[in-house]
């Protein structure tokens, strides 16, 4: 039987490391995730597929969460969460990226439903150089 949390998350917290807490907390090792809200500030990612590295951006002003859409599962052993986030500025403008260290929280709700199954561990793939589910 699966299980959904919706969850506030706390403010001035790391985005992911809330995410990965509550997912703990509540024992979910593959899942989905949802979150909405503002943030303090923000980092986003892009991956370079040529050089299999990410460029970080640092985000310094507040914005709103318009759509956050991840999941959840294992890497080495522990509780993985892997968010990607559309932000919108005061000005109605748009960013998105991979969800990096450095989401600080002002407000979000999280809905994190439990998929039933084997947990899903990652794994080193060749191909893209990222560690996908295996």
């Amino acid at each position: 039987m699966s299980k959904t949390i919706m969850q506030r998350l706390r403010k001035g917290e790391d985005l992911v490391s809330e995410l990965t807490r509550v997912c703990r907390e509540n024992a979910i090792t593959r899942g989905s995730i949802q979150v909405i809200g503002a943030m303090e500030s923000a980092s986003l990612g892009y991956y370079h597929q040529d050089t299999r590295e990410y460029e970080t951006h640092t985000i310094d002003h507040h914005v709103e969460i318009l759509a956050g859409i991840g999941n959840v599962s294992l890497l080495d052993g522990e509780t993985f969460v892997h968010l990607h986030l559309t932000l919108g500025d005061d000005k109605c403008r748009c960013l998105g990226g991979h969800a990096m260290t450095g989401n600080i929280i002002f407000a979000a709700e999280a809905v994190i439903t439990e998929i039933p199954g084997d947990a899903l561990n990652r794994v080193y793939d060749e191909p893209t150089g990222l560690k996908l589910w295996g």
